[in-house]
Parts: C-alpha cells; sequence; structure tokens
C-alpha cells in the first residue's frame, strides 16, 4: 500500500509539474521613481511618484520555426498593469495609490508629465491627468475606453 500511494504521489507532482512548465508566459517588473513639483497656495510643493509596472505577455513563436532549438518570437500585445504611488512629504492627504491597467502595444510608449495641477499620464498619444484634490480626470472620451483606473489612498 505504501508503493501504490508512493507511485501516486510521484505520478501527481511529475503531472504538476509538467503542466506549470508549459506556461509560456512572460512577466516583466520594473520600478521607476520620478520627483515633481506642484504650485498651491503661491507655495512650490515637491511629489515624488513611483511606477511599479508588470507586464504580461504570451510567448509565441514562428510556425516556421517549430522543431528548432532556437525560435524567433512573434510579437504580442501586453497587459500592463501600473501601480503609480504618489508621495508627498508635506500633506499626506496628497498621497495616493493609482492602479492604470491597460494592453500595449510593440510601439507605446509610457510618459509622466508635470501640469500646473498634478500629472499627466501619456500612453500612445492617449492621455490621463491626475489633479492633486480632485482626482482622474480623462482629458478626452475617447480614451476613458483605453485605461482602466482604480484610485485607492491607501492599500
Amino acid at each position: 500500500m505504501k508503493t501504490i500511494n508512493f507511485l501516486i504521489t510521484l505520478l501527481i507532482t511529475f503531472t504538476m509539474t509538467g503542466v506549470i512548465a508549459q506556461d509560456n508566459t512572460q512577466i516583466i517588473k520594473t520600478r521607476t521613481t520620478k520627483t515633481f513639483n506642484f504650485k498651491k497656495d503661491g507655495k512650490t510643493i515637491p511629489y515624488r511618484i513611483t511606477v511599479y509596472k508588470t507586464g504580461r505577455s504570451k510567448v509565441i513563436l514562428d510556425e516556421s520555426d517549430k522543431g528548432k532549438l532556437n525560435q524567433d518570437r512573434q510579437t504580442s500585445p501586453q497587459e500592463v498593469t501600473k501601480l503609480i504611488y504618489v508621495d508627498n512629504d508635506m500633506y499626506s492627504d496628497y498621497d495616493k495609490y493609482i492602479v492604470l491597467r491597460y494592453t500595449k502595444d510593440a510601439n507605446d510608449s509610457f510618459e509622466l508629465k508635470p501640469t500646473e495641477r498634478g500629472f499627466k499620464v501619456i500612453v500612445d498619444k492617449k492621455n490621463v491627468e491626475y489633479i492633486f484634490g480632485e482626482g482622474v480626470y480623462f482629458v478626452n472620451n475617447e480614451d476613458k475606453d483605453f485605461f482602466f483606473v482604480d484610485e485607492f489612498d491607501s492599500i
């Protein structure tokens, strides 16, 4: 009986290892920090933005290379989640977490730009503006369907 239990355990272990090994996704994680200033009541207030990016994409290989050792990859869209942490040392009311999710193409670019009242996130000429004290503001209604945005005071 012990031998049968041992063989079943080994069979389940090797089966699960094979299933997990077949997951063809690539995950990329990065962190970027930038410091900006905004004006409030005539004072210049510094704030820091830290962007934690997690990109998940499927690994798609060329059919013509099937069976070869080194196969060429095809480009595939990447599901991107960016956790944007706004940190202000002077006013804790402005400390926010913003989760931004979108599908990234190969040629997309991500850019943070300061504005007079906050900052702007620009991805492939689509933008979201964050206004301190008011929250997330979509500049163009067409861009609202591109981004999925959540805002939190704490995580």
